[in-house]
């Protein structure tokens, strides 16, 4: 009998280094794409726009990868969604600010990464929840096709003479035009999706700011009186009220110690259970 809880107990603690071990793995390469937006510079500055598109490419797949080894292997953490979401909207920026120093159309681009990013702290803020939505994961892979189909449009030398030497011929016309009309005509669908996000992320978060107001009202309303202030004034009163409730509320919340905060920012299940809660559930007890 105590050979066999042995055994059991060898196989937990095997269990949980692989799932340490998967984590940092996972991470790792988050973290790789937080590099390259360091060194996608000297790459743009040294090798030029051709082996930037090849880099960025590289970059962007971490995206992808990161999120299906971490839903696949069963490590999902509040620390890896932090790191993936500042490493993607670091790596677009830099990359897009690179661009801009051809073609000015991609300020617009930042302008509006900036603003997606404005949206979601604010909504952070007040206790909502602002993971991707789908059309956000869509806006992001239009944003990378951009990106890196305008490097290749500044390279178009290069890229015409691989693809003569691999016969292939088809994109000649294509690669002719002018790299500013085509970069131009390659950030139109990035800056059309980026902005539709921003309209999206605004109403999730109205959404939200609704919800969470509405589970303050209290259940049982007040008796209706004959002689009654003004609609506008019943409305401003009740939203001064609702404001005082959630800031007594808010008072009474207690910051997590420092050990329950690292337990909460690294650990799987507390993330699947309260992902969809807000940033405050991982700071407060």
């Amino acid at each position: 009998m105590k050979k066999e809880k042995f055994i059991n107990i060898q196989k937990d603690e095997q269990a949980r280094k692989k799932h340490i071990r998967n984590k940092i793995i996972v991470n790792l390469i988050t973290f790789i794409r937080s590099l390259g937006t360091i060194a996608i510079i000297p790459i743009f500055a040294t090798y030029g726009a051709f082996a930037t598109a090849i880099a960025a490419i590289g970059f962007f797949c971490t995206d992808f990868i990161d999120g299906f080894l971490a839903r696949h292997l069963h490590v999902q953490s509040f620390f890896g969604s932090l790191l993936d979401g500042l490493s993607d909207k670091a790596f677009g920026v830099v990359c897009l600010l690179l661009l801009s120093t051809l073609n000015p159309i991609f300020l617009v681009l930042i302008g509006l990464e900036l603003g997606i990013l404005y949206v979601n702290y604010r909504s952070i803020e007040r206790g909502n929840n602002s993971q991707s939505s789908k059309a956000g994961k869509a806006k992001t892979v239009l944003l990378a096709a951009s990106i890196v189909g305008s490097y290749f449009a500044y390279s178009a030398p290069t890229l015409k003479n691989l693809l003569s030497y691999i016969n292939i011929s088809s994109f000649n016309t294509l690669l002719s035009l002018n790299p500013n009309l085509l970069s131009t005509i390659l950030a139109i669908p990035a800056i059309a999706g980026s902005i539709y996000v921003t309209y999206d992320y605004q109403k999730k978060a109205h959404q939200q700011d609704e919800k969470r107001v509405q589970n303050t009202i209290p259940s049982e309303e007040p008796e209706p009186v004959s002689l009654i202030p003004t609609i506008s004034e019943l409305h401003a009163k009740k939203r001064t009220l609702l404001k005082e409730k959630a800031q007594i509320i808010e008072a009474k919340k207690e910051l997590k110690s420092r050990e329950e905060l690292i337990h909460d920012l690294f650990d799987t299940e507390f993330y699947l259970e309260h992902k969809d809660d807000g940033l405050k559930k991982l700071l407060y007890k």
